[in-house]
């Protein structure tokens, strides 16, 4: 089982390899959630290439999916939607030395540490690995929120942002304090 603190100081997300599923407690617009899902598998393709991080030898897997994104503007007040399909490519660095299939967020399954990702939007890296250490650690899964699975959550978080949306082009723009004014239009 593993706990990785997200973005803010009420994220939590936690895994549990074993039974393969997450469940993540997240916050939208002052809303806790939690979001319990299974973890999907990845499609790794195992690379002999090498490279060190720290005092590990990692090899490097990777995994492609396609992607649809949404861009909006607006153009003299109007919004315009468009959606445009990519390909992303997620590079993974592991290590075989700490023979544990786990990683940042998500992503395991590979037969080793990864110590290093780069999913296309954002990478993280491991800085400190303590093996054995003397302190009892406990990690527990995260109870409160609303339970939700990953599917439900989107749609929620795809309608807050809408709204927000039309909240700013209904206002036409909005000062948000600290001298940070977003103005849509003229």
């Amino acid at each position: 089982m593993v706990s990785f603190g997200g973005a803010s100081a009420n994220s939590i997300y936690y895994k549990n390899l074993k039974e393969k599923r997450y469940a993540h407690k997240k916050d939208i617009q002052g809303k806790t959630f939690l979001i319990k899902d299974d973890l999907k598998t990845f499609d790794w393709k195992l690379s002999s290439e090498t490279k060190s991080i720290g005092n590990y030898t990692c090899y490097k897997a990777t995994f492609s999916k396609e992607v649809e994104n949404k861009k909006m503007s607006f153009i003299n007040g109007e919004s315009k939607e468009e959606t445009v399909k990519e390909t992303i490519v997620t590079t993974a660095w592991y290590t075989p030395q700490v023979p544990v299939s786990n990683g940042p967020d998500n992503f395991f399954g590979l037969p080793g540490l990864i110590l290093e990702i780069n999913d296309g939007k954002r990478m993280m890296v491991c800085t400190e690995l303590i093996l054995n250490s003397k302190n009892e650690i406990n990690i527990s899964e995260p109870k409160k929120g609303k339970v939700v699975n990953q599917k439900k959550f989107n749609e929620i978080q795809k309608k807050k942002s809408e709204e927000l949306m039309e909240k700013f082009k209904s206002r036409n723009g909005m000062d948000l304090g600290n001298g940070v004014n977003i103005k849509f239009g003229n």
